[in-house]
């Protein structure tokens, strides 16, 4: 029991890079677009709105995530760079894919 105890922690550190070195292989190619988090492009999408709605989401988002007006103002063009990039970027994959001209399937009566 004593052997397995100091054993395993030795193992675990040995083959814990290994592993992590693994992982990185099998990620997908990077994106050449910026990355966005749920909370900004929830704010790029209030910011195409009014901007008392926009003033009022952000001041709600103040409280749950630290994320205030001056922010805001600073990053709200590279939010929107990277949104449009990613609305870019899968509808060339859509182009790509064919699924880009199917409508979809409504049930008639």
């Amino acid at each position: 029991m004593n052997l397995i105890h100091r054993t395993l922690p030795v193992a675990l550190c040995i083959a814990a890079p290994a592993l992590l070195g693994l992982s990185g292989l099998a990620q997908a190619a990077p994106s050449p677009c910026a990355s966005v988090s749920p909370v900004a492009l929830r704010i790029v999408q209030r910011a195409e709105g009014d901007v008392d709605s926009l003033r009022t989401f952000v001041r709600t988002m103040a409280i749950v995530h630290g994320v205030n007006m001056v922010d805001v103002r600073e990053n709200l063009d590279a939010w929107r760079a990277a949104v449009e990039c990613r609305r870019q970027m899968a509808a060339a994959h859509d182009d790509k894919s064919g699924t880009a001209d199917a409508s979809p399937v409504v049930a008639q009566r």
